[in-house]
């Protein structure tokens, strides 16, 4: 077994020969038997256009009864001509290129590692992997025609041969418009001139030849131009068709045609800035760092578009599985997104719910995104994949995007000017898409905190990132359109008292907090975080007064009309601690006995914390003050009753300039958009997809992170010794 042998230029083991030749009897095996099983898209689809060819030949062509790209009906007329059982042949002829999709997969992780053992193992994992099973063999769908062309497209980019690669792209293209979820990597490429710009013109040349035998047969050009236009005008009864995305967890089943237009523009924005932050990193393209960011993109692009199907995950999971042999020690990863899609498939063919649901698998989807995001990140910042290069000269476009302009005393780049263009022109459409139901006070909030972000950080890039950020945030883009907009007012004068905070200042900053209190409880964090800073004697002792006394003004007379109101909830589509105790109130009483506890439970506990951390020393960096407001806000609303959606506004911006000036605590951020976005979802059509009390647990992790971080900085609590 241990003998070699030499075929052509390699040289093998016989154990290593009959290890690849039992894989492919077996996967040949299973697909065999899986022969005769008829799905409800073969029946009700792809027999009917086999049906046409096959009566009329490749005329038939002129007819707009398909919807698929012309080339994969050409596959279709040539199963017509074989003498075999149709569904047979198409499926046979799908499975042959499931080896192609495999021996490439192979050759990609053998080029990426050296590892001829590691390669041999990528070849029978995509083989076996369940997805791939059941898409060919049992569901008759063509999923592996595209990603075989981006499998030998990439593979070829990977060995220095991009011209053959970039055809293999564009064939790609022509056969499946999903090809586009991975396209910014090549963008990428080209910033790293890896690629050269006409280069690209094979994807449109491609296309062309792709459509041009259907034009000849009669269907008219213009049809044949935007197919793909038809395509994305289907499958709109629902936002995500058994995909385990965002909108799994937010809801799929309202603002069909809102949400639609909205998620395209949102990841729209999404990938821009995401292109924009990655352009300016000058890092080796090693051939890791090029499948990291197939994954990534085509993850984040399936995760935010709606109308996603389960098979969309397909290429990405191809190579997830590179990735995950180049680096063992992510396989687990590779195991669980391979379970997160087969889910899906299960539920189609079977038609039966999975027992888990779809929003749980969308959480663990999103941390698989995550995780993924923080291995681009630790790459791109590792100063051992740093490239030192000279600046290019010329006249080209790659040039331009980087040309820096002077006006005046005020310098910027192309590539910066066109992000903000863009991003506020996305920002526009967001809000044309959604009907306006409240004054236009967002534009002044984006304002101040780019302007906040730009103090804390004297960063042009990072201030534009919070810019482009901040104008595609979902809860703004909702609080000014779907919702009457109310929470931006007092979000800008919180704003406005961070802004002021700091040496010299304390009397601007006493008068935009008292505004801030008296404007709305949502804000009553805030006066606790100066009860901090006048005990750290950042703040004099009258000045805290008088603030003291506009919070507890507004506070008990807000209070003092809800407990009288006879409220039947003790929360209004705020996800907090009454999502997860029980939020209905008790009628039967004078007062209902669970939002008074409620209301002196909060007041005692923010109590408690003032005087723990004021038993430390809490830093005076901006960061702590940031946290400071996130935390104590945060916790306000997570006990007092009568809360309701927008509460989390404000804090969603915070917890923006916050990972601008931490990027590390980018995720508190992003789960608590999607904490504060539920509550709006839940507001607006009464439920949302996942429980509310997932997000009020979600919200309470944030709050137990943000506590213990702000206790290790007062150095009150040693919590890693347990000494006091």
């Amino acid at each position: 077994m241990e003998k070699k042998l030499s075929i052509g230029k390699y040289e093998v083991e016989v154990s290593q020969l009959f290890f690849l030749a039992g894989v492919t009897l077996l996967a040949a095996g299973v697909r065999i038997c899986l022969r005769t099983f008829i799905s409800d898209d073969w029946t009700i689809y792809w027999s009917d256009w086999l049906a046409q060819l096959s009566q009329r030949g490749f005329a038939a062509l002129a007819d707009d009864f398909y919807d698929y790209a012309p080339p994969v009906m050409y596959l279709l007329y040539l199963v017509t001509l074989l003498p075999l059982n149709a569904m047979t042949a198409f499926k046979g002829l799908c499975c042959l290129f499931d080896f192609a999709g495999a021996l490439l997969v192979g050759k990609l992780v053998f080029s990426c590692t050296g590892s001829r053992r590691r390669a041999m193992l990528g070849y029978a994992c995509f083989l076996f992997l369940p997805t791939v099973i059941l898409n060919a063999a049992a569901w008759a769908q063509c999923d592996i025609l595209y990603t075989v062309l981006i499998l030998a497209s990439v593979y070829f980019l990977l060995t220095d041969r991009s011209r053959a690669g970039m055809w293999f792209y564009g064939a790609a293209f022509a056969v499946k418009l999903q090809t586009l979820f991975i396209f910014p990597f090549l963008i990428i490429l080209w910033v790293r001139k890896k690629l050269d710009l006409k280069q690209f013109l094979t994807i449109p040349v491609m296309y062309f030849l792709g459509i041009l035998p259907a034009w000849i047969a009669g269907r008219p050009l213009g049809e044949l131009l935007g197919i793909y236009v038809l395509q994305g005008g289907k499958d709109r009864w629902s936002l995500s068709m058994k995909f385990p995305n965002i909108y799994q967890i937010l809801g799929n089943n309202f603002f069909l045609d809102e949400y639609a237009s909205a998620g395209m523009y949102l990841i729209l924005g999404i990938l821009m800035i995401l292109m924009f932050y990655l352009a300016y990193r000058r890092v080796r393209v090693t051939r890791e760092y090029v499948i990291l960011l197939i994954v990534f993109f085509g993850m984040v692009a399936t995760y935010f578009l709606p109308h996603m199907h389960e098979r969309y995950l397909y290429v990405s999971d191809a190579f997830l599985l590179v990735y995950a042999l180049t680096r063992l020690r992510r396989f687990p990863w590779f195991i669980a997104s391979s379970f997160l899609c087969v889910v899906g498939y299960g539920q189609y063919l079977t038609k039966n719910d999975p027992l888990v649901p779809y929003w749980a698998l969308a959480f663990v989807q999103l941390a698989l995104i995550v995780r993924i995001g923080l291995d681009l990140w630790a790459y791109v910042h590792d100063p051992e994949n740093q490239e030192k290069t000279a600046e290019e000269t010329g006249c080209s476009l790659r040039v331009l995007i980087f040309h820096r302009f002077h006006i005046g005393g005020f310098s910027f780049d192309f590539l910066e000017a066109l992000l903000a263009v863009c991003i506020t022109a996305v920002g526009v459409l967001l809000r044309t898409i959604l009907p306006a139901n409240g004054v236009a006070f967002w534009p002044w909030l984006i304002a101040l905190a780019t302007v906040l972000v730009w103090k804390l950080t004297k960063d042009g890039r990072r201030t534009l990132l919070a810019y482009a950020i901040l104008v595609i945030l979902p809860t703004i883009v909702a609080d000014a359109t779907i919702l009457p907009e109310s929470a931006a007012v007092g979000a800008v004068l919180f704003i406005c008292a961070l802004d002021a905070q700091g040496e010299g200042r304390n009397r601007v900053f006493t008068a935009a907090a008292v505004l801030t209190l008296l404007s709305d409880v949502h804000y009553v964090g805030l006066l606790v975080v100066c009860a901090l800073l006048w005990q750290c004697k950042r703040l004099r002792t009258n000045q805290f007064f008088v603030i003291l006394a506009a919070g507890l003004t507004r506070f008990i007379y807000s209070y003092r009309i809800w407990l009288r109101a006879g409220y039947t909830l003790t929360t209004f589509h705020w996800p907090n601690i009454y999502e997860i105790v029980g939020k209905a109130a008790v009628t039967t009483q004078q007062v209902d006995p669970l939002a008074i506890v409620g209301l002196y439970l909060a007041s005692g506990l923010l109590f408690i914390a003032l005087w723990v951390f004021g038993q430390g020393s809490l830093p005076p960096d901006d960061a702590t003050l940031l946290r400071l407001c996130l935390f104590f806000g945060l916790a306000a609303g997570f006990f007092l009753p009568y809360m309701d959606q927008s509460y989390g506004y404000v804090y969603c911006v915070i917890a923006v300039i916050l990972a601008m000036r931490e990027p590390c605590e980018f995720w508190i951020p992003l789960l608590l958009q999607i904490v504060t976005y539920a509550g709006y979802q839940d507001c607006v059509n009464g439920e949302s997809m996942a429980p509310m009390w997932v997000f009020a647990l979600l919200q309470l992790g944030i709050l137990a992170y943000l506590g213990t971080r702000l206790l290790r900085e007062a150095k009150v609590v040693d919590l890693c010794g347990m000494k006091n």
